[in-house]
């Protein structure tokens, strides 16, 4: 296992970049699974990242990108439904598809981002599938840290830009 590789799912998105950029600023060697790793030299032209064509719906792939790392963080998020692409596809399965092969991978620590006000119970599509996707990141992977963030905004962000 290399000591100080994290794995960040979701590495090109706005809260992504960020985490990224924190853990090369703090010695961490970054790998970096996305569904398009070509955008990684066009976000981080200055660096030569460990960029691994990843999608969080696909079990292969998601185990190649936990294999030999000491941590990993899902910063992967959904805010509009689309075809395959819903709420609980990303929120409940794939996150649970991130924790447990991070932990049968034998990963140390688990970050998983997940969104305020998360609530199984909510009426909410959006708030219902954090909240399930919390409850199964719990059981698949028990070390995990949750962070639940309020809106994100920012240069590059989604919700004023």
């Amino acid at each position: 296992m290399a000591q100080g590789k994290v794995t960040v799912f979701g590495g090109t998105g706005f809260l992504g970049q960020r985490v990224v950029q924190r853990l090369l600023e703090r010695d961490f060697s970054v790998r970096v699974a996305v569904r398009h790793p070509e955008r990684i030299a066009a976000l981080f032209p200055a660096l030569h990242l460990d960029a691994i064509q990843a999608d969080v719906n696909d079990h292969r792939s998601v185990a190649a990108s936990v294999a030999g790392v000491e941590g990993a963080v899902n910063a992967v998020s959904l805010y509009a439904e689309s075809g395959s692409q819903t709420f609980h596809s990303v929120h409940v399965e794939a996150a649970t598809r991130v924790a447990r092969l991070a932990r049968e991978a034998g990963v140390g620590q688990l970050i998983h981002v997940s969104g305020i006000g998360a609530d199984a119970g909510s009426a909410s599509p959006y708030i219902r599938s954090r909240g399930k996707g919390e409850k199964a990141v719990r059981e698949a992977f028990p070390a995990r840290t949750l962070i639940r963030p309020s809106i994100m905004f920012g240069e590059g962000d989604a919700f004023l830009s």
